[in-house]
């Protein structure tokens, strides 16, 4: 658009400018012309009598042109002038020498521009022939021309301006809308457009708020759904488990076959229980119902309170630099727990545990020795039931628990990532923006 209206203003003012000029040459030219013949007649008028006289040098001499102006009179054969460093071999070409012609045109002496102009005196060759001066039509004209073209410059930089206004005017609506899109891909589904004076526009944005509407609707009860079934199958889910853990405590009173079905039942109840309590939590998370308020939290302190709680050997964890963030401390141990159950079930275990800085976020890395991850599904694992190659025997897990790592991160302003580690396993690492200097 800006372009557009840059080159339009600027054909314009070319297109005008080029008129201008054109139309202003010629008639300051043509009038300028006019006055040259007339003074040369004038001129002409008075030589007439004068140059019948013996000496038409002396007759010239009595004539007095305007400052820069030339006189040139042929009587016979020969010339006379009034500038004697200008004869007529200087002043004409030769073939008007021999064979005089009158008329008026445009020529150049001595590197400066004049009008000729050619009268004949009598019936015979005699001639005259006036060369007025036109440094100042030419002055002039190149004013006109470097104006005309400054105005053209300043038409094209205006046009500009307005197509810089213009895009903006045009475009604004558009940013409001891509701005809002992106708060609610964020998780902001209570925003709305609001309705403007513009009844073209009122159209997109009464479409807009309703298709976020009918999508927060849904999502709501999608939610709910999640939730619902969830909490539905935690009671038969714990009268399972009760009634399996009663039949463990006679374990010994049963065959080797209900043994090893009762073992398989267990673990499977176990992985059911792990899946609802993840379910759970990922939808209290995205529905914003978050478990306490924020608060400034230790990373080096979180981190070492998690590991020892889970009962990681405290050797595993290096902090590098501490720092301080904004968070909810059970969110984020829940999110730090993930990933070191990630590791030790699916990853062959955690190898290393690390706290730095870098720049302004703090980043926490957790290694594992198991396969890695390939880079093609180094993104999607976060996704809901999303699985990555595991170690041999170990269970491929729920697929909810790296999502609920994301959405936990992502509710503290953060991001968590995953990639190759040197020499083998994978590394995942979460960036949360820290808050204030290193702590000692």
């Amino acid at each position: 658009m800006i372009i557009a209206f840059a080159l339009s203003s600027g054909l314009v003012a070319l297109l005008l400018a080029v008129s201008v000029y054109s139309i202003g040459h010629r008639y300051m030219e043509n009038q300028r012309m006019r006055s040259a013949d007339r003074v040369a007649r004038a001129y002409s008028d008075m030589l007439r009598p004068l140059a019948t006289r013996p000496d038409p040098a002396a007759a010239l001499a009595t004539m007095e042109p305007p400052d820069g102006t030339i006189l040139l009179v042929r009587r016979g054969t020969d010339w006379y002038g009034t500038d004697p460093a200008l004869g007529a071999d200087r002043l004409l070409p030769a073939p008007l020498i021999g064979d005089p012609m009158p008329g008026i045109q445009r020529v150049s002496v001595a590197g400066q521009p004049y009008f000729r102009v050619g009268l004949r005196l009598s019936q015979g060759n005699d001639m005259m022939y006036e060369f007025s001066p036109i440094v100042e039509l030419d002055s002039r004209l190149r004013m006109l021309r470097n104006l005309l073209i400054v105005s053209a410059l300043a038409a094209t930089m205006v046009g500009a301006g307005l197509g810089v206004w213009a895009s903006r005017r045009v475009l604004s609506p558009l940013h409001h809308v891509s701005g809002a899109a992106a708060r609610i891909a964020s998780g902001d589904l209570e925003l709305r457009l609001t309705r403007t004076h513009d009844p073209d526009l009122d159209t997109t944005v009464d479409a807009f708020n309703t298709m976020v509407a009918s999508l927060q609707t849904r999502i709501e009860r999608e939610r709910r759904f999640v939730g619902d079934i969830s909490h539905e199958l935690r009671t038969p889910l714990t009268t399972l488990m009760t009634s399996v853990g009663v039949m463990n405590q006679h374990l010994e009173e049963l065959s080797p076959r209900p043994r090893r079905a009762l073992g398989y039942l267990s673990a499977e109840l176990e992985h059911l229980r792990r899946l609802l309590d993840d379910m759970l939590e990922l939808a209290r998370v995205e529905a914003g119902v978050h478990r306490g308020d924020t608060e400034p939290l230790a990373v080096g302190e979180l981190v070492t309170h998690t590991l020892a709680g889970r009962q990681y050997a405290p050797e595993l964890l290096t902090v590098a630099v501490d720092a301080v963030i904004r968070g909810r401390k059970l969110e984020l141990e829940r999110a730090i727990g993930n990933l070191l159950d990630n590791a030790d079930r699916h990853g062959g275990g955690v190898i290393g545990v690390r706290v730095a800085r870098a720049e302004s976020e703090v980043v926490i890395t957790v290694d594992d020795s198991g396969p890695g991850v390939p880079a093609a599904e180094r993104d999607r694992i976060f996704e809901r039931f999303a699985t990555a190659p595991t170690v041999r025997g170990s269970d491929a897990g729920s697929g909810i628990g790296l999502a609920l790592v994301a959405e936990t991160v992502a509710a503290h302003d953060g991001r968590v990532e995953c990639e190759g580690r040197r020499g083998g396993g994978a590394r995942f690492t979460i960036r949360l923006p820290r808050i204030a200097p290193p702590v000692n």
